[in-house]
């Protein structure tokens, strides 16, 4: 059985951003980065029902780095291919 994403776990609000946010980071619209973040697992909704993002997660996204992504999803924090992307993203 899966685990869970683990995304925005732990929480860190220097990570998280709205969609809108992602959106213009993205280029895209915020619909499609609500899609994105649904189906690539790159953020999750939280109290309230709103949708954070990983500021992390959709820069591994937009660069199609797969093994980091995957890596992130698993709860790998400690990773140079992780931690690049934080440092990066300056979270």
């Amino acid at each position: 059985m899966r685990s869970a994403p683990q995304v925005l776990i732990p929480w860190n609000p220097a990570e998280a951003i709205t969609v809108s946010q992602g959106a213009a980071i993205a280029r895209k619209s915020p619909r499609t980065v609500r899609e994105w973040a649904a189906r690539y697992d790159i953020g999750r909704r939280v109290v309230g029902g709103d949708w954070m993002l990983s500021r992390v997660a959709l820069l591994m996204l937009l660069e199609s780095n797969g093994a980091a992504l995957a890596a992130y999803l698993a709860g790998d924090r400690e990773s140079q291919a992780v931690t690049d992307y934080f440092r990066r993203a300056e979270v």
